[in-house]
């Protein structure tokens, strides 16, 4: 009888025990484990789309002058997480509009051509992408998807002209570009005008090479005219600026640089060079493309917006008396000022 009285308890107490696990516990009971919740599942990251940009250049990258100013400039995006870059050299006039349309149906959102005489091209090709920006580096026309960011030009060389007059012993100055046009008329003018400026005697000597990369020919012009007794000499044309330079060098007489800083081609010939930053229109182009606020139309732009401007002088610093660089100091806070009135254009 006590077997089964205690086999009853126990058969009770097991009911009790499981009907308690089903209710709140009490002050004295332990808190049933707690069924882990599964955590959310990690959202898929969303590619991002990059910007594709696409340089076309006519000439070489390696120019150390315009061509590679806007290359090194491009450059600066290759790794950019919102950009994607590509590009192509020494792409000749027949060829850019073919090279245009690849990139465009290639799904570029911007194509530049760094290059003026890429404008007529541009200008053509560009109303068949409606949805492509197109960027002219020194262009002059732009309107609906086509922007211009060019140069001044003329501040530039005005600048190597009143340091050309202000260095130069016989007053005969000169300047040696690729070919005659509009553009090369303005510097021609400029250059020779600020010459003037400072030097009311001086004379000046215009030389054309009829091409951006004929060093060889560039280096006969620079010794023609030092035997006509030019003394100082502005390189504008490209990739015969290295032979220009050599003609000065062998023939004791100065040369001002341009495009980029031209010193270590001639520390004890090159007095100084205007420096025309063209990859900063490249720059501007992709961050004004990436904050929404490229629009067609042109953009001249000048030292005062650090688009020209003069370099050091380098192992000219000593030699240069405090006056001359004084002066150069004002002509470049006259041009920031807009005080200088532009030289007429010049031929030779």
């Amino acid at each position: 009888m006590k077997r089964r009285i205690l086999t009853v308890a126990l058969i009770l107490a097991l009911l009790l025990s499981v009907a308690g696990c089903g209710q709140a516990p009490t002050s004295q009971g332990t808190p049933p484990p707690a069924t882990p919740t599964p955590a959310p599942a990690a959202p898929t990251p969303t590619p991002v789309e990059k910007l594709k940009v696409a340089g076309i250049f006519p000439g070489a990258i390696t120019d150390m002058a315009w061509n590679q100013s806007g290359y090194d400039e491009l450059m600066k995006y290759k790794d950019h997480e919102l950009v994607e870059v590509s590009f192509q050299e020494n792409v000749t006039q027949a060829e850019v509009k073919d090279v245009i349309r690849n990139y465009a149906t290639d799904g570029y959102d911007l194509i530049i051509g760094h290059d003026l005489y890429f404008t007529e091209p541009i200008m053509e090709v560009a109303p068949e992408f409606p949805d492509i920006m197109f960027g002219i580096s020194g262009g002059q026309d732009g309107g609906g998807n086509v922007v211009s960011i060019s140069n001044t030009m003329w501040e530039s060389s005005y600048l190597a002209g009143a340091l050309a007059g202000l260095v130069s012993k016989t007053g005969k100055i000169g300047i040696i570009v690729t070919g005659d046009g509009d553009v090369a008329r303005m510097m021609n003018g400029a250059f020779i005008g600020a010459a003037k400026a400072f030097n009311p005697n001086a004379t000046g000597s215009i030389a054309y090479t009829g091409s951006w990369n004929d060093a060889v020919k560039g280096k006969e012009l620079a010794i023609a005219l030092a035997k006509e007794g030019v003394d100082v000499i502005y390189t504008s044309a490209g990739q015969c600026n290295p032979g220009i330079i050599e003609g000065c060098k062998e023939q004791g007489i100065y040369a001002i640089g341009q495009v980029t800083d031209l010193w270590e081609l001639g520390p004890d010939t090159v007095v100084a060079s205007v420096l025309i930053p063209s990859g900063r229109s490249v720059g501007l182009f992709i961050e004004k493309m990436l904050a929404g606020t490229l629009t067609g139309g042109v953009e001249i732009l000048g030292v005062k917006d650090g688009m020209e401007d003069l370099s050091p002088y380098h192992n000219f610093d000593t030699i240069l008396s405090q006056d001359i660089k004084d002066k150069m100091a004002q002509v470049r806070q006259d041009l920031i000022d807009g005080k200088v009135v532009q030289p007429p254009s010049a031929t030779a």
